[in-house]
């Protein structure tokens, strides 16, 4: 697991920020990176997704149906650093064009998710909880192409209205952690992403 000084943001502070918005660079990532990627992802056992609730008891995990996929955790390695190193940098330009938000870096090993064309989804969600309140930036990049799989959209709703991110191989998205957002039901195919998340002190 990265240690939170691997990524250091220094953010100049300013008032005309956007807190209620995403960003994301097309093609951010080659076809060539996106394959050594899942090469990665693959070769790693993946396990059943939960939810907070489900790890602390307070959701039934056999009746809970708002999330559906699996992942694994892909660490901070030799083959692995270069992926952390270049999310991060394109993040420092993210923060700094939208929000401007006090961010060191990473917490969690970044989260390769799958999300299967039986219904695979997560529900309207944020992505802070009890354990998880210092995460600022949620960060999203679409490792399948989009022509081989059906639903699955990124929705993430910007104060009120839900907008849905372009469906791009190789788009890196960015938004507030504090927003709802949804992976909407993949009726066919196989949807293919890499989460993970940017943190700082709690918000205050």
């Amino acid at each position: 697991m990265p240690s939170p000084s691997s990524y250091l943001f220094i953010n100049q502070h300013r008032t005309n920020v956007n807190a209620l918005n995403y960003y994301y660079y097309s093609n951010a990532f080659t076809i060539d990176e996106i394959e050594r990627i899942k090469r990665i992802g693959e070769s790693i056992p993946k396990q059943k997704a939960v939810v907070g609730g489900e790890q602390n008891g307070t959701v039934d995990s056999n009746t809970y149906t708002g999330r559906q996929s699996v992942v694994s955790w892909i660490d901070e390695t030799q083959d692995s650093s270069w992926l952390y190193e270049k999310i991060g940098n394109y993040a420092i330009t993210a923060n700094k064009e939208l929000w401007n938000f006090d961010i060191w870096g990473y917490q969690d090993p970044l989260q390769y998710t799958t999300y299967y064309g039986n219904g695979g989804h997560y529900d309207w969600h944020v992505d802070l909880g009890p354990e998880m309140s210092n995460r600022k930036l949620s960060v999203v990049l679409q490792l399948a192409d989009p022509n081989n799989y059906a639903g699955g959209d990124l929705e993430i709703n910007c104060g009120g209205f839900p907008y849905t991110v372009p469906r791009q191989l190789g788009l890196l998205c960015f938004f507030p952690s504090f927003l709802l957002h949804r992976v909407t039901p993949v009726t066919s195919g196989t949807r293919i992403s890499l989460v993970t998340w940017l943190c700082g002190a709690n918000f205050r």
